[in-house]
């Protein structure tokens, strides 16, 4: 495969390398950009829409594009060929607009009781709980990548004022819905599994839904999220009406 490997940078200087046989691994800049990412998701549309049959299957991530293609179809040169003129056409076209009406409320109990972060993170970023609270849910996160558990989508970007480097000592367990921060990201535990986030509080909400062998993330690539606030009282209502 090594011999294989196929590495060309067009004009938006975008890495494209073959990593599989049926796989090609477009990167940009390692950075967290929402300028970026727009620009991303818009090749991921132009890419589907163009080369439909040919490349089954896309994923976005913060700085790359994964695409999965029919080899039985196309060589690796035809393929890498039609995404850079694909990305040469995006040049003159407009990035993916953020609709800000498309925006997901998610309800959050900021606790204390539960011997989780909040009162910590707040005594680590020289902050009152209430400050933390509040900027926490002032601010509106750009949904960047899926990935870790089904349905985790990492958020960004998280105030400077509340950036904290990931716990030295991960919990072995951090219970479903439990929203925390790191660095410069938010995210949700969609199931109960390890994490070395700060937990700052806790969602009712699920954060997919699965039937008939159909997955739905509650929460997608290109989406944006803003927390808000509610009781232990409101978060327990919320939680039995969702198992209705």
């Amino acid at each position: 495969m090594a011999d294989e490997l196929v590495s060309n940078k067009n004009r938006k200087n975008v890495n494209i390398e073959l990593v599989a046989e049926n796989a090609l691994l477009l990167s940009w800049q390692a950075t967290i950009s929402l300028t970026q990412h727009h620009e991303i998701i818009s090749l991921q549309a132009l890419i589907t829409e163009q080369l439909d049959g040919l490349v089954v299957e896309s994923l976005v991530s913060y700085h790359c594009l994964m695409l999965y293609f029919r080899p039985q179809l196309i060589t690796n040169t035809e393929i890498i060929a039609k995404i850079n003129h694909l990305i040469k056409y995006s040049e003159n076209s407009p990035n993916a607009k953020v609709n800000e009406a498309d925006c997901i409320k998610i309800p959050v109990y900021y606790d204390t009781e539960q011997q989780w972060d909040l009162a910590d993170v707040a005594t680590r970023c020289n902050l009152s709980i209430e400050q933390v609270i509040n900027q926490h849910s002032a601010n509106i996160y750009h949904g960047f990548a899926l990935g870790f558990t089904p349905g985790f989508c990492y958020l960004a970007s998280l105030p400077k004022s509340l950036h904290l480097p990931r716990k030295s000592s991960p919990r072995t367990k951090v219970p479903k819905g439990a929203v925390a921060i790191a660095e410069q990201q938010s995210a949700i535990y969609p199931i109960e599994s390890p994490g070395g986030w700060h937990i700052i509080g806790q969602t009712p909400l699920p954060m997919y839904e699965s039937s008939h062998g159909q997955f739905n993330a509650t929460i997608k690539v290109g989406q944006n999220v803003q927390f808000y606030a509610i009781s232990k009282a409101e978060f327990f209502t919320l939680q039995q009406g969702l198992k209705k």
